[in-house]
This record gives C-alpha cells, structure tokens and sequence, in this order.
C-alpha cells in the first residue's frame, strides 16, 4: 500500500487488536481482512503512517453449519482437495468452530510440487450477554516444496524468458515450513459506556531446513555465469503479542465520542543466520536447464538470537459532529529494546533502545451534503524488512524504524452508493537494502509521494465496481543513492474490478472481470534498468443452485486470460516471473 507493505512492517491486528504476525495468518480462520489507510482509517484507533491489514476471523454462532469445497486448481497426486468446515453450538453458552483442509499435495505455478496441510478451530464461550470469549488455533504445514529460482540480471539487461511452469530449481533444495497462531479474545462490557476488548497471541513459525535459489549474472539469451545457493536450518521465530483496550463511548446531541486507554506489546525471539552459502559454478551454461548443479556438502553454522521486547501504552480520542466533521488523535509511549547476539563469536552483542512518542492527527470537514475533506499527520514506529537471503547478513534483522506521513483528500459521493476518493500523500522512511557489497544496511531515507483514485460502489442494479489509480514517485536521499528510485518500486499500479449479478443483484448467476496494471519496475540501485510493465486480466462467474436443501456454488474461474509474461522484482534486485495462464474450479455445499 502506497508503495510498502503493511503485513511486513508489523502494522497487523486481529479483530482491532494489535498482532506481531509472523509470516501470515493461517486462512482457514480468517474470515476476510480489510485495508485501513487513507479515508479508511478515519476513526479508526492507532493508525500506522503506511496503513494497516485488519483480519477479521470467522466465529461460531448459534446455528449448525457444515460447508464442504472441492477445488481442482492444482491436482497433481492426489486429486482435487477437499476443505471441510463446521459450526456447531454445543451449549446455549459455548460453540465450536472447526476448518480442515487436509493433506493436499499440489503443483506449484514455477514447477515442482508442494505438500500442504491445515487445520484450525475456535470455542467461543458466552456466559452472559455482556461477556464474549474466543479460544483458537490456526496451524499450516508446507512440506517438501523446494525453493524458486530467482534470476539475477547481469548488467543492464534484462533475463531472458524462461518457460513459466517447468521446474528449473534443484529438486535437493526441498524445505518444510510450520506456522502455528494461538491466540485469545475477550469483549466484555463493564458499564452502559464501558467496555474492554482484549487480545493475547502466541504465533510460531519453525522451519526445519530452508534454501535460497539464485542464478547470477543472467543475460537476455538465458546465459548464466553462477549459481548461488543458500542453505539453512532449524531457524525459528516466535513471538507474544497482544493489546488490551478500555473503551468508553457516549454522545449527546450531534455529537458522537470515544476515549480509548490501551497497552500493546510484545516478546519476540528470532533463532537465525549461520547459513551455509554454496556458488556452484555456471553449471549448463544457460537457465534453461537445471541439469549439471550437484547436491554439494555443506554445514550450516552457529545461530544469531534476536529478541525484541516493545510495551507502547496509549491514548486515542475519536469524534463525530453530524453533518460537520470528525477528529481523531492519539498519543503512544514507545518502550523498545532489541538485543541481538552473533552465534559466530566474531561480532560484539547489539543492543538497541527507544522511548519515542508516537502520535497521528486527522480528521474530515463535511463541505456538502456529499463532499468532504479529510487529512492527517502521523508519526510511527514500524519493523524494518529483514535481510534477504543474498545478503551477506541474510536474515537479519535490523532495529525498528520511524516513519511519517502527511496526506490531504476529498471523498464524493458520486451517486447514492457510489463513492470517488482522491488524495495525496507523502510518507518518509529509514531506506534499507543491499550496499555494493551485498551488506544489508540503511543507505538512507526513502520518501514516497503519491496520488490516489478510487471508485467503488454501485454503478447499476446489480453492476458493482472497485477501482482505483496508484501514481507514485518513490525517491531516496542520503549517501551515493540520493535521487534514485527504490530497487523493485513502481510508478504506477491500476486496478478495476467489476462484478455483475443476474436479476439485479438478486439472481443465481454472477461474472467477475478484474484488470490490473503495472508500470516497469526499477530493477537495479543505479536505476540503469526497468523490468517492463504489465497487465492482466482476470474473469470467473459463481452459479447459485440448491440440491437437496444444500446450498452449492459452482466457481469458475481463468486467471492471467492473455496469458501476459511479467517480472516481479524484489527489492533484492532478484526477477520471478507471474503464474501464466491458469483454470480454476471449485464447488462449495453448504449444509
């Protein structure tokens, strides 16, 4: 969002409240997540300077459900999966909430194969009207999948094409990967006013051995000068996070208000580094084969320990004047220390402390019956991006950083249930990434300027759009690379997603169309070369039929339909090509 990634900066929560994810959320429990920057994070407490990912998770009721999908988009062993999910009350107090996807092996969209495997529940507990707990676990297995070829350009040209689908990794690179999220959820009123919301997560991610696939110095006819393999092992990431909130809200007259008292923190612990990094030579010359690359033997070294410990108490206020306007601010007391200590014994301890103030400022001017003016100031504090696995410090992880934003926009009502936002925005940021010397570090401070468009909502009974335009200018001050762009940035990205439903809006059959557009990506710190823009198209239909009394819906769906070859760049300068053409099916029965 707006150039950088909310989920990998740490601005994530569950439910409203703050969690330090790792990897990503389990998503057999997660019901649907929204996007809270801009003019939708108006009102909402804490905000991030670069926005925020909220997961909301699916929760037991009081009805008996069972819903059972069969999708066939990968079938390669085993046949199509089979994901089963129910709901069932036990008691008039306590339900149980239960996802299960199985042991499903599939075929991956660069090659090779994947085993996965899955499963999560809750119990939510309801002693009284004013009293709502929630119990649950989301735990993801992927087994035996060996890691991706990456392409590192040589010069200043461009990879050459290689065919998508066919496995050109090392098929002796295979990793298994664990992620486990436990976590608990209290709503419990106190008062008439009063309430707390209350959330504690443990979140684990364990992954017994793991690789990192380079080929270097590739040309545009699909030569290739080395190969670099990265090997580690037995690295862990473990982390307790949680907030716990009193809200009080009351109002009177036109007014609308709400105070909130909370403390978020956390306790996370890193078990990284001590990889093995192999250059195995040119091997077959070109990225066209896999051939000729060796298993060779290596031995994976001592282990870093990486330990955070961040407690931020803080104060946020939110009010609404009917038809006039709103504000909203907050205040946070930032208590962080990271400890980092070398498992190689040539490297003294580091150890990092702050206790700024973190704190944003907005709000919305209502100018007409249907247009308004918002705006806002915020200062944060985030997690910067870990090392990548080329680095020579891959893995690790640097201190903390600050950020800042500013931004200014208008939100009109274009016809009822159809809404246009405009805005600009400026955020600035500690810019980290690979020096000449391939050491990860910050080489200075990014500042992302920007303008957004958005159109969503109904353009005719039953025709739904969201749409929107990204224009961004990415730049970097400080050191050697002041005035450049940002390794793997765009400039442009533009969406549109429309969704039509027979018997307006009401009817059994529905067709989707999405188009996405990007601008060439700078695919290198001197910015002397662009991977190339591109656009895809995306089209599916549901039909809604009923047999037996069991709702079903038969899902179709073609992604990439013109089958457009793309780069995608990471900020590491490495090139992975987007998943070609693909057909998807899926049926849903709901019992």
């Amino acid at each position: 969002m707006r150039g950088f990634n909310p989920s990998e900066a740490g601005n994530v929560r569950i439910d409203g409240l703050y969690y330090d994810m790792i990897g990503f959320v389990p998503g057999r429990i997660v019901k649907s997540q929204s996007v809270r920057v801009g003019a939708a994070a108006l009102r909402y407490p804490f905000p991030a300077p670069t926005g925020v990912i909220d997961y909301d998770l699916w929760v037991p009721g009081d009805q008996v459900t069972l819903s059972v999908e069969m999708d066939t988009s990968n079938p390669l062993l085993n046949g199509p999966a089979i994901l089963l999910d129910f709901k069932l009350p036990v008691t008039d107090e306590v339900s149980v909430m239960a996802g299960f996807l199985g042991r499903n092996v599939t075929a991956r969209p660069e090659g090779g194969g994947q085993t996965f495997a899955s499963y999560s529940g809750m119990v939510r507990w309801r002693p009284s009207a004013d009293i709502d707990l929630r119990l649950f676990n989301a735990t993801f297995y992927t087994l035996d999948r060996e890691a991706r070829a990456t392409y590192l350009p040589a010069g200043d040209q461009l990879p050459a094409q290689v065919p998508r689908g066919e496995f050109l990794g090392l098929d002796w690179t295979e990793f298994d990967h664990k992620t486990l999220v436990n976590g608990g959820i209290a709503h419990i009123n106190l008062g008439e006013r009063l309430r707390l919301d209350a959330g504690l997560f443990d979140t684990r991610e364990n992954l017994d051995r793991s690789f990192g696939d380079f080929l270097v110095g590739v040309t545009s006819d699909g030569r290739v000068a080395d190969r670099l393999v990265i090997a580690s092992a037995n690295n862990e990431d473990k982390s307790l996070s949680g907030e716990a909130r009193l809200v009080r809200e009351w109002s009177g007259g036109n007014f609308a208000h709400r105070l909130i008292a909370s403390v978020r923190g956390r306790k996370r612990d890193r078990r990284v580094g001590g990889s093995s990094r192999m250059l195995l030579g040119p091997g077959p010359g070109t990225v066209f084969s896999n051939d000729g690359w060796d298993r060779p033997v290596y031995n994976t070294g001592a282990k870093d320990l990486d330990q955070v410990r961040q407690l931020v108490p803080g104060i946020s206020y939110s009010g609404v004047w009917r038809k006039r306007g709103s504000l909203d601010f907050s205040v946070s007391k930032n208590d962080y220390k990271k400890h980092v200590r070398f498992g190689s014994g040539n490297r003294l301890d580091i150890v990092t402390r702050d206790d700024s103030w973190l704190w944003n400022f907005s709000g919305s001017v209502t100018l007409t019956s249907r247009l308004s003016l918002y705006g806002g100031i915020s200062r944060g504090m985030e997690d910067a991006p870990i090392a990548p696995e080329n680095a020579i410090n891959n893995s690790e992880a640097p201190p903390a950083i600050h950020t800042r934003q500013k931004e200014l926009g208008l939100r009109q009502v274009v016809a009822p249930g159809l809404t246009l936002v405009a805005g600009v925005f400026e955020i600035s940021k500690p810019y980290y990434n690979l020096d000449p010397n391939r050491f990860y570090r910050r080489l200075g401070t990014v500042t992302n300027k920007g303008l957004e468009l958005s159109l969503t909502g109904k353009l005719l009974p039953g025709l739904n759009l969201v749409g929107g335009v990204l224009l961004l200018d990415p730049k970097i001050t400080g050191e050697d690379f002041a005035g450049r762009r940002p390794v793997g940035q765009i400039k442009r990205h533009i969406v549109a997603n429309l969704d039509w439903r027979s018997r307006g809006g009401e009817g059994p059959l529905s067709i989707d169309l999405a188009f996405e557009n990007f601008s060439g990506r700078i695919a290198n710190p001197a910015n002397t070369l662009e991977a190339p823009g591109y656009s895809t198209v995306n089209i599916g239909a549901r039909q809604r039929f009923e047999v037996s009394g069991a709702k079903l819906v038969l899902r179709p769906q073609i992604t990439n339909l013109f089958n457009a070859y793309g780069w995608q760049v990471a900020a590491n300068g490495g090139f992975t090509y987007i998943r070609k053409r693909t057909i998807f099916m899926s049926v849903v029965a709901d019992f």
